[in-house]
């Protein structure tokens, strides 16, 4: 019996597809933004979308428009963390390594008497990790028109702080000082520190912020019920997956309501391939291999953290 379980963990994991492969798979089933609305009938497999409040609101209603059934359930709750935020004047670079670090950080910034936002120096630099920390932070008051923002190639194959690197790396010169904006998991909020070692690396004095911290966000009873109804009725759905954090908030939560049976038979939708790696692990270790998707159906797709690459790949399943 115990050769049988392993045996079976092991063809579940089988179907978590690789990082390349997913990326291909997605692209080559990808759906043009201009057929959204050919996608109609009651037989789609429903969306979760697990982004934090407030931000899974125009990806929802597309969606919707495109005829899925769609649940808004964020799998974590963020919140500022105390004390003052450093002052962007004080460091020659300032990078944000999210679009919530952008708003946390900013949200602060903000002159005590009026309450209006106080200006971003114009000699320092901005850098984030990609197209979307890039917006928040051009549409946000308190950046708007600054200096051009350091950020990925368009082309890049990920987003995030390997590909931010190869930017930075190759200034002239190198900034002295730089804050890195970021935010954390637990009281304190914990992050990684990659890119502050490979700046440290090269000679850069680095101060790293914590904005704000992440937490399992509490599903509503309603939300709960939805997904039991669901299960019950036998139908599997997309479940999004923005972080390894999220990942892990939401496999906990879907434990603690019984239905991991259920969540062996999605498919799984993750923004970055460190992030469909890290579901994938916690997935074989922890999700039993008793219902699964349909047979050539991937169990764990990539697409980049962009609406239009998210859309893409849940049209491209079921």
């Amino acid at each position: 019996m115990a050769s049988d379980g392993r045996e079976a963990a092991a063809a579940n994991l089988a179907r978590l597809v690789s990082a390349e492969a997913a990326v291909d798979r997605v692209a080559q089933r990808a759906v043009p933004i201009e057929a959204e609305a050919a996608f109609q009938g009651p037989a789609r497999l429903p969306v979760v979308l697990t982004r934090p409040a407030g931000q899974n609101a125009a990806l929802a209603a597309r969606l919707r428009t495109a005829g899925r059934e769609v649940l808004e359930l964020p799998s974590l709750r963020l919140t500022p963390l105390p004390g003052p935020a450093p002052d962007p004047a004080a460091f020659d670079l300032v990078v944000f390594v999210s679009g919530n670090a952008v708003r946390f950080y900013l949200d602060t910034r903000q002159d005590a008497a009026s309450g209006a936002s106080l200006p971003w120096p114009v000699k320092v630099a901005a850098a984030t990790v990609g197209p979307s920390s890039s917006a928040a932070l051009r549409n946000h008051p308190a950046f708007g028109d600054a200096p051009s923002v350091i950020q990925p190639s368009p082309a890049a194959a990920t987003f995030d702080s390997e590909s931010l690197w190869t930017e930075l790396a190759a200034l002239d010169p190198m900034p002295r000082s730089a804050l890195i904006v970021r935010g954390g998991s637990g009281p304190e909020g914990r992050g990684r520190d990659w890119l502050a070692a490979r700046l440290r690396d090269a000679g850069v004095t680095v101060t790293i912020h914590s904005a704000y911290r992440r937490e399992p966000a509490p599903w509503p009873n309603a939300a709960a019920a939805t997904l039991r109804n669901w299960a019950a009725a036998g139908r599997a759905a997309v479940i999004l997956i923005t972080s390894k954090e999220g990942a892990d908030a939401m496999r906990t939560a879907i434990q603690h309501a019984g239905l991991l049976d259920w969540y062996a038979g999605c498919r799984l939708i993750a923004t970055h391939p460190r992030i469909a790696s890290h579901v994938g692990d916690v997935h074989s270790r922890t999700v039993p291999a008793t219902c699964t998707p349909a047979a050539g159906e991937p169990l764990l797709q990539i697409s980049s953290p962009r609406d239009d690459d998210i859309f893409a790949a849940i049209e491209s399943t079921p």
